[in-house]
């Protein structure tokens, strides 16, 4: 009877110690999911208006599956940001604290992963160093998110609804609704004002309307600040008054409005007891061809460039504009001086009619038009007229009726922040031509320039044909013997080593020393230019395109003849027009740094195509 109690005692510990066990076992699992959380963004700093993407990947790790939750995104990162949508699509809520929580139910299989893309348009500016979390039935596993975003929007800046004009109110003469804008931008570690342009007080509390131009940063120039002067007496300089945020802003249509956001010396503004004077918005599309009118503005490149100038202006004729529609550009009879572009274009009765923007290119002569270069575009060490006129320092012969402006304006007045830094892809770009030529770059068939230089060196090895640039303000560049009257130019271009805002492209029509241009810059910018002799001159100028991710291998294409050119990435046209002045030559490869040194970029799958 002992020994069989005993037995059972025995057989009863076993179990339990089996349980104790397998209970161990199981709570070891559920501890350690294996889930790994990782987290990409651009690596570059952003400007405000540009795109970006935040990609989260998931990997299971684990011997089980992951049940997926939620991702969270914490609200120090998504406040003001211009939230386009997620792929896949997503369900959001904002929690009480402000972070936005997306309702993500999956089940990661073992060895599997998924992978989440969060896209943005950027708004406010700063640093950002913090952390989102994915959420599992088991805990929470967190992932770091690391942003620099440049521009003139602080967080926490509201510009506030705004005030309205009473009907009885009595307008006072234009010229004190006129200001003058000046662009701030840190250039070697100092402040420095980099372009100027004209704006028109639009509501008692500050609104300003002008053009996107002004307050946009650009390729070489992060605007970090706007100075806003007022016009306190028409035979005397402007005042400088106000630092300035922008409300709204449209690349492609051209204009912005702007706010004051403190005193200039940054002290705090109390919009309720801003009483500005305004000037009066007119019906645009009432406008004919060669009706006169007349515009203020602070002229960047005359004698006086700080004192306000009224000038005539003749309206020529009307242009098309997708997605716009009819009528929305208003050419003038002959260009406005640069310095003017924002400016209020009036009637008889000092009604606000149009907005002087740049939109076509405008030919002028420089020995008899003053032009003001801002960098060394050609890297012969001095900024000269050598070297391609900045558009907002170019002449307008381009006006925006004032209609176009008017859902802006009425979402600034709602306090709505947007910032669009850029301007529609002209569609997808269909190749049918017959290729004639390539090189894989298994060898130096073709004869491609090799060899070092003062600048850095071209190489070809492990199929690829690599431009290796070690110092700043360098650029190398080899043709190849393929000339054709019409012909489409593609090449794969990886950035091996970035700077951050070198550049790179194809080349076509090289006959000596002359050639024209098509790159894209690693901050994604793209332009077409053309070397003549010593003189280099802006076909289209830079462009910012979120198209453009030089973090990724970007497919490149060129077709350029006399008939016109094309010039797009990754099967998306970028820009195409006419070039009335082109001479067919040879194609080529190129790549230049700006600022900074030691940029290596590799060309692959290059190809020459032509009508068949």
């Amino acid at each position: 009877m002992v020994k069989h109690s005993c037995c059972k005692l025995i057989l009863i510990l076993l179990v339990f110690a089996f349980g104790l066990t397998a209970c161990a076992n199981l709570t070891k699992d559920e501890n350690q999911e294996g889930l790994i959380v990782s987290a990409s963004l651009p690596k570059r700093a952003l400007s405000q208006g540009q795109l970006f993407d935040l990609e989260v990947l998931i990997e299971n790790k684990g011997a089980f599956n992951a049940e997926i939750e939620a991702i969270i995104l914490p609200a120090d990162f998504v406040t003001g940001v211009g939230f386009l949508g997620t792929q896949p699509a997503m369900p959001r809520q904002i929690n009480s604290n402000g972070d936005w929580s997306f309702e993500f139910k999956r089940a990661i299989a073992p060895q599997g992963a998924e992978k989440v893309l969060f896209s943005f348009e950027t708004a406010p500016t700063g640093s950002f160093n913090t952390q989102g979390k994915v959420e599992t039935a088991k805990g929470s596993y967190a992932f770091n998110i690391n942003l620099t975003l440049i521009g003139v929007n602080p967080v926490d800046w509201k510009p506030g609804v705004a005030k309205t004009v009473a009907d009885d109110y009595v307008y006072e003469s234009p010229y004190l609704s006129v200001v003058k804008i000046d662009a701030v931008a840190e250039v070697n570690g100092q402040r420095m004002l980099i372009w100027q342009g004209t704006g028109t007080i639009i509501s008692p509390d500050g609104l300003i309307l002008t053009s996107a131009d002004v307050v946009l940063s650009d390729r070489y120039f992060q605007v970090t600040d706007l100075i806003v002067s007022l016009t306190v007496d028409d035979k005397a300089p402007p005042v400088p008054t106000y630092q300035a945020g922008i409300v709204q802003a449209d690349f492609e249509l051209g204009l912005a409005v702007i706010k004051p956001r403190s005193t200039v010396d940054g002290k705090a503004i109390d919009y309720a007891l801003l009483n500005l004077p305004v000037i009066k918005l007119g019906d645009s599309t009432t406008l004919e061809r060669g009706t006169a009118l007349s515009f203020l503005g602070y002229p960047a490149l005359s004698k006086d460039p700080e004192i306000l100038s009224q000038n005539a202006v003749v309206l020529n004729d009307f242009g098309a504009e997708f997605p716009f529609g009819e009528n929305v550009l208003i050419h003038a009879e002959l260009a406005i001086p640069a310095g003017n572009v924002g400016a209020p274009v009036l009637n008889e009765a000092n009604e606000l009619l149009a907005v002087p923007i740049h939109k076509s290119p405008v030919t002028f002569d420089p020995d008899t038009v003053p032009c003001q270069p801002l960098v060394d575009g050609n890297r012969d060490g001095r900024i000269d007229h050598r070297d391609p006129c900045h558009s907002v320092n170019l002449p307008i012969d381009t006006l925006r009726p004032i209609h176009l402006a008017l859902p802006m304006i009425e979402a600034a007045k709602r306090a709505e922040i947007k910032i669009k830094a850029f301007a529609h892809s002209e569609g997808p770009f269909s190749n049918t031509a017959k290729t004639v030529g390539q090189d894989d770059f298994l060898d130096n068939r073709n004869q491609w320039k090799i060899g070092k230089s003062n600048f850095g060196e071209l190489s070809i090895q492990d199929g690829k044909y690599t431009f290796s640039l070690r110092k700043p303000m360098a650029t190398l560049w080899s043709q190849v013997a393929y000339g054709y009257d019409d012909m489409l130019i593609e090449v794969d271009a990886h950035v091996f080593e970035p700077v951050g805002n070198g550049e790179f492209g194809l080349l076509c029509g090289v006959n000596g020393e002359d050639r024209t241009v098509f790159a894209v810059s690693e901050n994604g910018y793209f332009a077409i230019w053309k070397v003549t002799g010593d003189e280099t001159r802006y076909i289209r100028q830079w462009q910012y395109s979120p198209l453009i991710n030089s973090e990724e291998e970007l497919r490149l294409s060129a077709r350029c003849g006399a008939e016109g050119f094309t010039f797009a990435v990754n099967g998306q046209i970028l820009a195409r027009g006419v070039d009335f002045d082109f001479v067919p030559g040879l194609t080529g490869l190129y790549a230049a740094t700006y600022d900074e040194g030691s940029m290596v970029v590799s060309f692959d799958n290059f190809t020459v195509s032509i009508k068949e």
